[in-house]
């Protein structure tokens, strides 16, 4: 973002000069230009925020992140219910709002989510009576994972989505 302090101003006090043809004017529009720096700067430096809360995230053990993901969908309205640990097919979570019903799997690797997660998540959906599936992940997902999602209509939420989707993890005060 540095670079703006050293394009803008004289963009723009460039263009404000010709504009008015004045040179008063043209030191007018570079102050401009800077304080338009200024701020492109200062938001710049809130994505490091996002980074911070990935770390966050990466560093959750799978229990952890799939509370994470129940509290996120918690505060965006949605009834949350942990399957079982043992026989769950393949569903973490089950979501309910507006008589809709959403299996859910949560995958925080390491690696590139693969296949499997779709395929399983998509069978435990039928087996639990939900109307969708989705499986949300600290990752990316792997093109056959991807193509096999788009096949049974399962939405996948990967790292870059995860950052959108997420605000940054509640620290707690001590």
């Amino acid at each position: 973002m540095k670079i703006a302090y050293f394009f803008l101003p004289p963009y723009f006090g460039l263009l404000a000069g010709l504009i008015g043809h004045n040179v008063t004017t043209g030191w007018l529009g570079a102050g401009a230009g800077l304080f338009l720096a200024v701020l492109i700067s200062a938001e710049g430096h809130r994505r490091p925020g996002a980074d911070a809360s990935m770390r966050a995230i990466d560093a959750m053990s799978g229990t952890e992140f799939e509370a994470y993901v129940a509290a996120r969908l918690r505060r965006g309205g949605w009834q949350v219910t942990f399957t079982s640990v043992v026989g769950d097919y393949g569903v973490d979570l089950i979501a309910h709002r507006d008589g809709k019903s959403v299996a859910i799997q949560c995958k925080r690797h390491g690696k590139s989510v693969g296949v499997a997660a779709v395929q399983q998540v998509v069978s435990g959906a039928c087996h639990h009576g939900c109307t969708k599936s989705i499986v949300i992940s600290n990752q990316e997902f792997t093109r056959a994972a991807r193509q096999l999602a788009v096949t049974h209509h399962c939405q996948l939420i990967g790292r870059r989505a995860l950052q959108a989707w997420v605000p940054p993890p509640v620290r707690r005060e001590v």
